[in-house]
């Protein structure tokens, strides 16, 4: 008897002939992409501020790059891939299923480059159920690829990344990557998902300039509205009355679109301020913002 109401096997059945057919013959695989690395090579290109989820929302062509391109000859015997982010524990979403076009041209070779690269692209039939199926990978969540045939049950089924404005709907703290131009919609239709879950912590948060790179750290304390209340203040006058992020923004006529904010650490709302401040500056440390970006102290 099994205990889960739907698998992702029955999910994604009868949508295209041929994945059937793969996945009848086990030549079809589970990916799981969850990566911590800060500096990764990719297709010979180097990032140094290198995010799984950041690189699958903005950057599709070398997320593919990123996914065919591997130390061992994992997709040598399987013609599609079933491809999810990493999540929550061992919760995964699902964003997309590919078709395997086998390797790249041979002869091609980058600064770092992996020693086996694979070509994918996106397989039709699938699209509808991108970014809205979470699954329980299991325990062996180490195991990041996995053979069809191990059965991964359907734990929810949710709107989506985005709403049907574009604006990103609420998933996780580790997720939030969010440009000024839809913080700003974000706090101006206060949305529910976003209000209650900002509301409930402190945060360390990093402000990215992304015309140069330059980075502003900050922590949220003794604020009833935790980093919603924060945030708020950057939404009504994109820099809260920070003076370099002031000068930067205001000679930046597109600073809506290239400065964008994101979640490093959840903070307790009853953190001690001097615990908080102190957390801040570790990270600034980290990222020498005050060498190189825009802390000023």
């Amino acid at each position: 008897m099994k205990d889960y109401i739907v698998s992702i096997q029955e999910v994604l059945a009868g949508r295209n002939d041929d994945f059937d057919k793969a996945a009848q013959a086990n030549r079809v695989k589970f990916v799981r992409q969850k990566d911590n690395r800060n500096v990764m090579y990719i297709h010979g290109e180097k990032f140094d501020k290198f995010s799984i989820y950041s690189l699958y929302k903005h950057d599709r062509q070398n997320f593919l790059y990123y996914t065919g391109e591997q130390a061992k000859p994992i997709y040598s015997n399987v013609d599609y891939i079933v491809v999810f982010l990493g999540e929550n524990s061992t919760t995964a979403r699902l964003v997309g299923v590919f078709k395997n076009n086998g390797p790249e041209p041979t002869g091609k070779q980058y600064e770092e480059c992996s020693p086996y690269n694979y070509d994918f692209s996106e397989a039709e039939g699938f699209e509808m159920l991108n970014e809205k199926v979470i699954i329980d990978w299991g325990s062996a969540a180490v195991s990041w690829h996995q053979y069809y045939n191990n059965i991964k049950p359907v734990i929810r089924i949710e709107a989506g990344l985005e709403d049907e404005q574009g604006l990103p709907i609420f998933s996780s703290y580790a997720n939030v990557n969010v440009t000024l131009a839809q913080l700003k919609q974000i706090v101006e239709k206060n949305l529910g998902d976003w209000r209650l879950a900002l509301k409930s912590v402190n945060c360390i948060y990093i402000i990215t300039d992304h015309k140069n790179g330059k980075h502003y750290i900050g922590s949220t304390y003794n604020l009833a509205g935790g980093m919603w209340e924060r945030w708020n203040g950057y939404a009504t006058t994109n820099h809260n009355e920070n003076k370099s992020l002031k000068l930067a923004m205001e000679a930046d006529p597109n600073c809506e679109e290239n400065f964008s904010w994101a979640i490093l650490e959840t903070l307790s709302l009853n953190i001690a301020p001097h615990d908080a401040i102190a957390r801040e500056n570790l990270y600034k440390e980290k990222f020498m913002t005050r060498e190189f970006g825009y802390n000023d102290n």
